[in-house]
């Protein structure tokens, strides 16, 4: 719910916190205060039913009333006397199942006089208005930050990339997104970890130990000890070929290239010798990963890599990455598809990745101090960065550990203090903002704690006060003129469109541009839309948004079964992404329609992917290009794409109720109920002996379950047409029954499908084209879906009745531009709800 307090509210209560005697009480009890009182308001609708408008209610009387009235109320539900809702709620919970099923054609119920276009479009106009003017919710929306939020403005303010998002815990997600204010509660745990992550973060600016000169470390595969032994002992089929480590599995035994383990931190320019060995009629490739060899520690995602060339003419791979020392970088065959090599080997020989050598060379940045110890502390010539005490190292010897100091630590801290907090904060400060923070470091500095210590004291409370975890705030701190009230505050926006497009804090230019108030000029607005839109940051916007509303996220949840499908692969999964998110890309950076998500003659394929899809022409696994799909192909938008029909599996088998309850969700904006307690889950029988349609048979005779299972099952039985790693299918795969299949497969051939359904609104389909095609007959049901997603993720704040003015003037804005994708995001940015405080 959101926040019963407002910004002035939560400063005052803010600034009390800070008359408290401690420095460390007045940090945790400022943002413990701000946070546990914006709790959910337990308030319910109101009990005064208002006149309904006359228009509204003539259709309801013409159209509604014999099923839903005084004589007898289906569902429960009177439309002659159902109140307008005020707040969220049951009544605006009912309200919202009336507009759905009166926009969707689903009722009035077949066999009944249906209303006419323009009068539907008519009062569903009019209910927009009524519930806009009846609804009650304070207008500020303030929000924390979420966990990658806050990894993202850190890394950009202090120039490092130290992990932090993992040291704080998973937000919970409202409708569909984790940047809502409803889900971003506080605690005391999450202030601990708020301190640990700031204090990580300081750290990484400054580098402890003076670099050595870069130098080259190399390793020639079969000189080295642990990969003679392997190949000697034959360990996962590994062999030797013209001085080459030739491997087959991305498993055991693991690539060593101990001689090129970087024996200090830094950034280091690797390079490894590969070729393919017995390619056949494949294009083979390799995965690159950098991170500890064995044991705790994540391992960074380099890249999937064709492998080309020959023994003596190897393809060398090149790229650049941080290391720690002892890391490497991890070499995994990926050959598709393994499991037919070496069960018969009078068919073909064996493919395999010939690894001749890698090698690192740096550390690279030989900036000592470091450029984000530079950042931060500046360069003033009363700061230095001065040995301490000894350190062991294994390869180097007399190494000592620096430290920052200062020969004017007041003057400096304050100073470092001050410049931190007003980038941090995102808006000009009064020097009494700043202050707090400055004095809780000159405490550290009067109790006798080093200088490096008291700006870490500064600096951790600056990243973990309200100013810089709270979004949407009132900048001032002051109630608005009532000029003012409709309109936000210049550098609020800023940072609204910033953490829309970017998921960061606004850089200097935007940041410029409130200070000018130059945002308010359209053009102006248009034009920084535009460029944030062509900024690398904007990859932040692409990942997020379409892990979230796509579940990508969920991609690696599951993990097929080898006997159901022996074909799956990790360069399949990692196909799978790539395709979904250079299709958003795409329709992103061309304006095109958002209706190519239900339907495409396009997509984007690699070698992998195409030869899932049997779309032939497609060479190399490393590039994606755009392919036009054959006229023949059944593949075409979102539903077709694996990694959707991937993560509304469960990787055994698939499920029509996953499957229908994501398209209502995700592409219709409809999200369904939770099922009634105590109503049995829905378990494919992958033995065979019954469908899934039978199953769910008995979940439609059930009253409660049936309503929900009209909308769900008809587009989960269309996209039953696609297996659960999203390959066709004209029939159920079986283990431990069925019909014996020629070969060595290990599954059997299971029942027949059955595609067809009936929608609620009662038109039929026999197949997944048909279905696909009643998605496409109300485009202006699929524009408003995607403009509501857009919406919900853009503002962070949750939807209601209220708002659906909104979405319809976004739109209708965009329809003369076939509601392409761009300019819908720009219809987003420049709507009232984006801009209200």
């Amino acid at each position: 719910m959101r926040s019963r307090w407002s910004a002035p509210s939560l400063r005052l209560i803010y600034n009390e916190a800070m008359k408290l005697r401690s420095p460390l009480q007045r940090l945790f009890a400022g943002a413990l205060l701000t946070f546990a009182i914006a709790g959910p308001s337990a308030a319910e609708d109101s009990v005064i039913t208002p006149e309904q408008p006359s228009g509204i209610g003539g259709f309801f009387s013409q159209h509604c009333l014999e099923c839903h009235g005084p004589d007898t109320a289906e569902a429960d539900i009177r439309l002659d006397r159902i109140p307008l809702p005020t707040q969220p709620g049951p009544v605006a919970q009912t309200w919202t199942r009336v507009l759905e099923v009166i926009e969707s054609g689903e009722m009035p119920p077949a066999g009944m006089e249906r209303p006419k276009p323009d009068d539907i479009d008519r009062v569903l106009d009019e209910l927009g208005t009524a519930f806009a003017d009846s609804w009650q919710t304070p207008s500020t929306s303030l929000r924390r930050m979420n966990r990658r939020e806050y990894e993202n403005i850190v890394h950009d303010l202090l120039g490092i990339d130290a992990p932090l998002a993992d040291v704080l815990p998973e937000d919970s997600s409202v409708q569909g997104f984790d940047n809502v204010s409803d889900g971003l509660s506080i605690s005391a745990v999450l202030m601990e970890r708020y301190l640990e992550a700031a204090d990580t973060a300081f750290d990484a600016t400054i580098r402890r130990i003076k670099p050595l000169p870069p130098a080259t470390r190399r390793a020639e595969m079969m000189q080295v000890k642990d990969n003679i032994d392997a190949v000697k002992k034959k360990k996962g089929g590994v062999i030797e070929v013209d001085g080459s480590f030739v491997d087959f599995t991305p498993g055991w035994p693991p690539v060593r290239i101990d001689p090129a383990h970087p024996i200090e931190p830094g950034r280091y320019r690797c390079r490894v010798a590969v070729w393919p060995h017995n390619p056949n009629e494949r294009t083979l490739a390799v995965a690159l990963f950098v991170g500890p060899l064995f044991g705790p520690g994540t391992q960074t995602p380099i890249g999937v890599f064709d492998v080309t060339g020959t023994s003596s003419n190897p393809r060398i791979i090149e790229f650049t990455a941080d290391m720690e020392a002892g890391e490497t970088i991890h070499i995994r065959s990926r050959i598709w598809p393994e499991h037919v090599t070496w069960r018969d080997k009078k068919k073909e020989d064996r493919p395999g990745i010939g690894i001749a050598w890698a090698e690192t060379y740096g550390p690279l940045d030989q900036s000592f101090p470091s450029a984000a110890q530079q950042r931060l502390f500046g360069d003033s010539p009363t700061i230095e960065l001065v040995p301490a005490e000894g350190i062991y190292l294994r390869h180097r010897k007399g190494v000592k550990r620096h430290v920052v100091t200062s020969s004017d630590p007041r003057v400096d801290a304050a100073r470092i203090i001050d410049k931190l907090a007003r980038r941090a904060f995102r808006r000009p400060l009064r020097d009494e903002e700043v202050l707090p923070f400055v004095e809780l470091a000159w405490d550290r500095l009067a109790a006798g704690r080093s200088f490096e210590q008291a700006v870490r004291a500064g600096v951790t409370a600056v990243l973990c006060s309200p100013q810089f975890l709270l979004l949407n705030e009132n900048p001032t701190g002051n109630a608005p003129s009532p000029a003012d009230r409709n309109r936000i505050d210049p550098f609020a926006l800023a940072s609204r469109l910033s953490y829309f497009l970017w998921s960061s804090m606004p850089d200097e230019e935007l940041l410029k541009l409130a200070s000018n108030d130059q945002l308010s000029d359209p053009k102006t607005f248009a034009a920084t839309v535009d460029r944030m839109l062509a900024d690398q940051r904007r990859e932040r916007f692409v990942d997020n948004f379409t892990g979230q509303w796509l579940d990508l996220r969920d991609i690696e949840f599951t993990t097929p079964d080898k006997r159901m499908y022996p074909e799956f692969d990790p360069l399949l999964q990692v196909a799978m992404l790539s395709e979904t998110r250079h299709f958003f890309r795409y329709l992103l950076d061309h304006d095109s329609s958002v209706l190519h998500f239900i339907d495409s003659d396009f997509t984007f394929l690699n070698e992998r992917l195409a030869r899932h899809y049997g779309i032939p022409g497609v060479k190399g696994h490393e590039e994606f290009r755009k392919v036009e799909l054959p006229e023949t192909s059944i593949r075409g938008g979102l539903l077709t794409q694996a990694s959707i029909l991937k993560v509304t599996a469960n990787g055994t088998s698939t499920s029509p109720v996953l499957r229908g309850v994501w398209v209502q969700d995700r592409l219709l904006a409809q999200p369904l109920p939770p099922p009634p307690p105590g109503i049995p889950a829905v378990e494919p029988d992958i033995r065979g002996a019954t469908t899934i349609r039978q199953q769910l048979a008995k979940h439609t005779e059930i009253g409660t379950c049936a309503t929900c299972h009209r909308r769900i099952d008809p587009a989960g039985f269309a996209l039953e047409r696609f297996d659960a790693i999203g390959g066709q299918r004209q029939w159920y795969r079986a283990i431990g029954g069925g019909d014996p299949l020629p070969g060595k497969l290990p599954y059997a051939k299971g029942p027949d499908l059955d595609l067809a359904a009936t929608l609620p609104d009662g038109r039929s389909f026999e197949n997944f084209r048909e279905f696909r095609a009643c998605l496409l007959a109300n485009e202006e049901a699929v524009a408003r879906a995607i403009a509501t997603k857009l919406l919900v993720y853009a503002t962070g704040r949750p939807l209601s009745l209220a708002d659906r003015a909104t979405i319809d003037s976004i739109v209708e804005s965009t329809r003369g531009h076939r509601w392409g994708l761009r300019s819908m995001i720009h219809a987003v940015t420049t709507s009232d709800l984006f801009w209200k405080p």
